[in-house]
This record gives C-alpha cells, sequence and structure tokens, in this order.
C-alpha cells in the first residue's frame, strides 16, 4: 500500500468505527423548539470525524518543515475545537465562553496555519492575521449552524475538501483528502443514504472540529499560494458560509437579533416547506461541487479571474436565497422565525 492510500484508509476506518462507537454510547440530542428531529438521536458522533483526520495526519508524509508546522498548528487546533465542541455537547457551556474560547482558537490556528497576507494586494501581517482569524471563526459557526440537517455538512465539505486537495500540493493537499475520507466514514451513520432519516447527529464537536480542519488546511494553502489565491477559499465553502451570513443580514433588516437562536436558515426553511433531508444534502452537496469546479476553473484563469469567480458565485447563490425564502413566505412560514 503506497504511503498516500494508508492514511486516506485509516481517515475513513476509524471515522466509521469511533462514529459507530460514540452512536451506542448513548449520548442523546433531545429535541427543542428549533429541532428538525422529532425524536431523541445519538449525537457526537462528529469525533469520528477529528479521530479519523488525527489518525491519518500522523501517517502523512512531510515534504517540508512549513508544511510540517503548519499541520501541526490544524491538529492542536482541532483537538481544541472538538474539545470545546465536545463539552458543550455534554454540558452546554454557556456563549460568553464558547465565544472567547473559539476566538482564541481562531487567532492561533491564523498565526500557526497562516495568516494569508496577499488579496491581490500586500497586507500587514496584523491585518492578514486578524482577517484569517475571521475566516476561521465565521467557518467554524458557519458548520455549526448549518448541521442541522442530515447529511448536509458532510454533502458541502467533501467537495469543498477534494477541491482543495486539488488545489493544494503536498501534505495539505493530503490533508485535505484524509478529512473528505473522514467526513465519508462519519456519513455511514449521518447521512439518509438507506433511510429517510440518518441516526447520528455530528454535534458541535464534529461541526467545530470538521470546520478548523478545512480552514487550517485552506490557510495553509493559500498562505504560501500565488498572491489572490485565497479569493478561491471562501468560494469552496460558500453554500455554508452564504446562507449564515444572508441569514443573518435578513434578520437584521427585519429588526431581529442576528445571536438569537432561530429556523430561519434556508435549510431549515427548505425543509419546513416539505422537502426531505437527503433533498435538502443533495442540493447542497451540489452547490459544493459546482463551487469546487468553478474554483479548479478559475485558478487555470489569469489572477483577476479569481475574485471575479467568487463575486458571480455570490450574486447566484444570493439569487437562490432569495428566491427560497420567496417561496417559503409565499406559503405563510415566518422566514424571520
Amino acid at each position: 500500500m503506497t504511503g498516500a492510500a494508508l492514511p486516506l484508509l485509516v481517515a475513513f476506518i476509524l471515522a466509521a468505527v469511533t462514529a459507530g462507537l460514540v452512536r451506542r454510547a448513548g449520548i442523546l440530542d433531545h429535541p427543542n423548539a428549533r429541532s428538525n428531529h422529532a425524536a431523541p438521536t445519538p449525537r457526537g458522533g462528529g469525533l469520528g470525524i477529528v479521530t479519523g483526520f488525527l489518525a491519518a495526519l500522523w501517517l502523512i508524509p512531510i515534504a517540508a518543515p512549513s508544511e510540517g508546522a503548519a499541520l501541526a498548528g490544524v491538529a492542536i487546533c482541532t483537538v481544541l475545537a472538538a474539545a470545546l465542541g465536545f463539552l458543550d455537547d455534554l454540558f452546554t457551556l454557556g456563549e460568553r465562553l464558547k465565544f472567547l474560547v473559539l476566538t482564541l482558537i481562531s487567532l492561533a490556528l491564523a498565526g500557526m496555519a497562516g495568516p494569508v497576507t496577499e488579496l491581490g494586494i500586500a497586507l500587514p501581517w496584523m491585518i492578514g492575521w486578524l482577517g484569517s482569524a475571521l475566516f476561521v471563526f465565521t467557518l467554524a459557526n458557519a458548520v455549526n449552524f448549518m448541521d442541522g440537517a442530515d447529511g448536509l455538512m458532510a454533502a458541502a465539505l467533501i467537495p469543498a475538501a477534494l477541491a482543495l486537495a486539488w488545489l493544494a500540493p503536498g501534505s495539505i493537499g493530503l490533508g485535505a483528502l484524509a478529512l473528505a475520507l473522514a467526513l465519508a466514514g462519519f456519513s455511514i451513520w449521518n447521512a439518509p443514504l438507506l433511510s429517510a432519516r440518518g441516526t447520528l447527529f455530528s454535534g458541535d464537536a464534529g461541526s467545530l472540529g470538521a470546520a478548523v480542519i478545512f480552514a487550517g488546511l485552506a490557510l495553509a494553502w493559500a498562505s504560501t499560494a500565488p498572491s489572490g489565491s485565497v479569493w478561491l477559499v471562501p468560494l469552496l465553502v460558500l453554500p455554508l458560509l452564504g446562507d449564515v451570513l444572508l441569514t443573518m443580514a435578513a434578520r437584521v433588516r427585519a429588526g431581529r437579533s442576528p445571536f438569537v437562536a432561530h429556523r430561519a436558515h434556508s435549510y431549515q426553511l427548505l425543509i419546513a416547506m416539505g422537502h426531505s433531508h437527503r433533498r435538502v444534502a443533495l442540493i447542497w452537496g451540489g452547490m459544493s461541487l459546482g463551487c469546487g469546479a468553478l474554483a479548479l476553473l478559475a485558478r487555470a484563469l489569469p489572477p483577476v479571474a479569481w475574485p471575479l469567480s467568487f463575486g458571480l458565485a455570490v450574486i447566484a447563490f444570493s439569487l437562490l436565497h432569495y428566491r427560497w425564502r420567496r417561496q417559503a413566505r409565499s406559503r405563510g412560514l415566518d422566514v424571520y422565525q
């Protein structure tokens, strides 16, 4: 077995086995007013994603010391983020504490895996560091908010990780492949493949852990890639970021607090309109595939095409988001709930 195949196989198998063990552990997610499930369902399965990825990372050959340092930073911050999420799954931590800890993790990851200081123009190191940390923080919260439909998180992140693996050379690319395989292993239990619903939720441990892994790998690539490549990073995860940011903006315009728990994300509105969890996951998977393909196409074009591609994708997703919200409103749903 080649050096590249072994860590990928380990990521898939260990993620599937660990998630299955967590499923039997009896850590339950009880339904509440914001839930998309009616019966208590095991959660915490995202620990499989984290353990599968970290085990694979241990086996990935490191080509350069700089890559090793970046991957070590990703591993450390992944453990911290997953621990924060798992404690929240068990005990429901306070919002201020989670905000503070996640902010510190984001700042640490931005410094160890990045920072990105080139947007086509050079940025001061401090601005690049803070901007990179903001990306980590925003993506972690976006994935956490969007992890409410079976299979959606994996459907969106697997294509993004595969596209990043294509873009990134060496061990960073292998790390992205390992993330995709770990997500696939977890999906055996989480995705509505053979039934209408999955049987295991990721929990905050998985959503925060997976988001930090992707963000760290993306920063590690973008910080050493040609100037302006960073524009392709948010493009890869636009279906996740776009829904959260546009929903928050709509709530602010309507005079609602963006920080109060709600059921106004477009994926939640689609489910409320009768779409199955499988269909919603396939929609987000298709959008993620499209964004990944656009990023790969743009990468082959002159650098001026990179921000333009991101801008076009933002416009397209915004139109979709508006259309879904209009459909929900026409059916009498509260789109700011």
